[in-house]
């Protein structure tokens, strides 16, 4: 959070803050909205094979063919 002194500012300068800020507010709202992924499911309906206890990445789990 940051606090910023808009005292000297024009009401239009005032209002495009505003705008750039509710669209910040916007889009970290999307992001959180799309980072919400049950793996538990998708690990249910996609099991994963081992061979000799080979660790995956995060990302091969998610790139490998069902």
């Amino acid at each position: 959070m940051k606090t910023i002194n808009i005292s000297d500012l024009k009401p239009e300068q005032i209002q495009h803050i505003e705008a750039i800020i509710s669209a910040f507010k916007a889009k970290n709202q999307l992001d959180n909205n799309k980072s919400q992924f049950d793996m538990i499911s998708y690990l249910l309906e996609n099991p994963l094979e081992v061979d000799d206890l080979q660790f995956m990445t995060r990302e091969e789990i998610y790139d490998r063919k069902s």
